[in-house]
């Protein structure tokens, strides 16, 4: 049995880069959400 290191290292590298990537976009989905929540409560307070 021949195991190819090589490919097996791309593999997990492309594993890690997509796990990032999914955890910035979630990141900048709640920061997009608490800038929505703070700009709703700045308006509130302008009345």
């Amino acid at each position: 049995m021949i195991i190819h290191y090589n490919f097996v290292v791309w593999i997990i590298l492309i594993i890690i880069l997509i796990s990032i990537q999914y955890s910035i976009n979630k990141v900048i989905v709640l920061l997009k959400d608490i800038k929505n929540i703070l700009m709703q409560l700045n308006i509130k307070d302008r009345l």
